[in-house]
């Protein structure tokens, strides 16, 4: 009973939480989060370099050197996406897309 008790009374902090993009630079973003403002490490497939915009809403997870900024949610409704497909985007709206039937798009042309 105290076990279940003192268990139920400790509030347990997430270990995933969000934030609002402030700026960034090619390694590292500034994130505006409900903990404050700071500096999160930008962690990137291999062979990609992303750098979040201003605004976006980023998700970042404590490390043992500081916070890294896992991703960026994006409204993929927009774009009509299908599962096993990939869409590059900028801020600027240029984008690559790489189809189900092996075509390729830029900005929507097929290339």
């Amino acid at each position: 009973m105290w076990i279940s008790r003192n268990m139920a009374s400790k509030t347990r902090k997430s270990f995933l939480d969000t934030a609002a993009s402030d700026s960034g630079t090619d390694t590292r973003v500034s994130a505006i989060s409900g903990e404050g403002k700071g500096q999160c490490e930008i962690v990137n497939p291999p062979g990609i370099l992303s750098v979040p915009g201003r605004n976006n809403d980023i998700f970042i997870i404590p490390t043992e050197r500081g916070q890294a900024c896992l991703g960026v949610r994006v409204p993929y409704y927009e774009k009509n996406v299908k599962p096993g497909e990939v869409l590059l985007m900028s801020d600027g709206g240029a984008t690559i897309k790489l189809a189900n039937d092996g075509k390729v798009y830029i900005n929507g042309r097929e290339i």
